[in-house]
This record gives structure tokens, C-alpha cells and sequence, in this order.
């Protein structure tokens, strides 16, 4: 079955073949408003690092819309992509994607992405500086041939986990995302979501200790057992448990 991203995908594509122009060998859109823009107004980001490719990505329109979120975490990437399902009325959504970074770029199930940036503010969401995701295609007609670029900005201030596991409330973990850590690490990745809403540990107790020495850590007003995990959240707490006991 096709994720959410790769039939958002599949539709640009699809827009993308059908908007060509003869003589044009190069054109550039913008994925989350279908907005044609001069090629000339993005250019591929040279020394990436793998980090650089944390932030959020939109992509479709409206009820189309899906957003890929990329989280740096312990050298390592997380990604997952959130939309809203409409047909089954269920909310917020969010599936867990494969992500690998290789020489450059990153490859999302099949499909590879760079890192591009504007290099002149053509519009208010496209201000020179915005990088983003670039998915190429290319075709070949009339013996000529045409390439296609998506460009998918970044909005980065939607991904803002504090903390040294953020992964933790971000995306469903495996056992191999967690079978390299001790029972104490657990413990502490465990109690960090927790941590993140705010909880009140028992006074003088390991992780009372350990978060008030966290800048990060602001504390609620009141102590109560009502903290409130997303499924995300409840999923890791239920599996660091398992582990913890063996």
C-alpha cells in the first residue's frame, strides 16, 4: 500500500508531465500551492550535512496536503508524514517513514530528495534564503529533454522537541531503534516524554535529580497523574517498559 507522501507525490508527478511547454527544458513548482516558479530562483545547497535536512515540508494542497516532518536525533534521521484523514473523519495523522541519507541526499522509501534553496524572494513564503526539498523528473519527448523540479519549502518552527531524545515523542520507535541503549538510558528516554509535559517527579528521587538539571525542563505548577501522551508517546512508554524488564 502507498503511503499518504508517495500519493502526494504521484499526484505532482502527474501535474508536473502534464505542464511542460516545447523548448522549455527546465521547470520548477512549488509543492504545496502547485505555484509555477523560475527555475532560476532555486539552486541545489552545496556541504549539506545530514542534519540540514531536519525540518518540515509540505506537501499537496487542502485536503491533499501531507507533511513530511524530519527530525536530527542522536545521528540519526527520523521522518514521518501527518495529514488529516477526511474520509474517515479520524484527524490528525501520522505514519513513520523509511528514511536513509546517502552522499548527499536523502532517500525516502524510493524516492531521492536535495536540499535546495531560493536565491531571490519571489513570493511572501519564498523569501531568499528558504531552503527546502527538491524531488527531480525528467522526461524525454520530441528528442528532447525536460526536467522538473518540486520544491517543497521548510517550515521549521514545527519541529521544536526539546530534550536528548526527541524521537521519543516524534516518531513510533522499533527495538533496533532502542536496542542499543542500557536499562539506564531507557529509563531516561522514557521519562523524558513525560518530562516534556511538564511532570513532577518525586522530590530527591534519580529523575527529579536529572531533569531539574535540564534548562529545558519547566516543571507544571502542580503535581497531578493526568499528563496526556500522544499515541506516539504511549507506544514508546509501552515498549521502553518491555525492554526495561528484561
Amino acid at each position: 500500500m502507498k503511503t499518504k507522501l508517495s500519493l502526494v507525490i504521484f499526484f505532482f508527478y502527474s501535474v508536473l508531465c502534464l505542464s511542460q511547454n516545447n523548448g522549455t527544458i527546465a521547470k520548477a513548482y512549488v509543492s504545496s500551492r502547485n505555484q509555477e516558479i523560475h527555475p532560476s530562483t532555486i539552486e541545489k545547497m552545496m556541504g549539506v550535512k545530514i542534519s540540514d535536512y531536519q525540518g518540515s515540508y509540505s506537501f499537496g494542497e487542502s485536503e491533499g496536503e501531507s507533511v513530511l516532518g524530519i527530525l536530527y536525533s542522536n545521528g540519526k534521521l527520523f521522518a514521518r508524514s501527518s495529514y488529516t484523514d477526511f474520509k474517515n473523519d479520524l484527524g490528525l495523522r501520522y505514519e513513520r517513514d523509511p528514511i536513509e541519507y546517502l552522499n548527499g541526499k536523502i532517500k525516502i522509501g524510493k524516492t531521492f530528495f536535495e536540499l535546495f534553496q531560493c536565491v531571490e524572494t519571489t513570493s511572501f513564503t519564498l523569501n531568499k534564503g528558504t531552503k527546502g526539498l527538491v524531488l527531480h523528473f525528467f522526461e524525454n519527448e520530441d528528442g528532447k529533454k525536460y526536467h522538473y523540479m518540486q520544491f517543497s519549502p521548510d517550515y521549521p518552527e514545527s519541529i521544536k522537541l526539546k530534550g536528548k531524545y526527541p524521537e521519543a515523542s516524534f516518531v513510533k520507535l522499533s527495538i533496533e531503534d532502542l536496542n542499543s541503549y542500557s536499562k539506564n538510558d531507557l529509563k531516561i528516554i522514557r521519562n523524558e516524554i513525560f518530562a516534556r509535559k511538564g511532570y513532577i517527579f518525586r522530590e530527591g528521587g534519580e529523575m527529579e535529580k536529572y531533569f531539574s538539571q535540564q534548562i529545558w525542563y519547566k516543571r507544571l505548577k502542580n503535581r497531578t497523574n493526568n499528563i496526556k501522551l500522544s499515541d506516539i508517546e504511549k507506544h514508546n512508554v509501552d515498549l521502553i517498559l518491555k525492554l526495561e524488564k528484561k
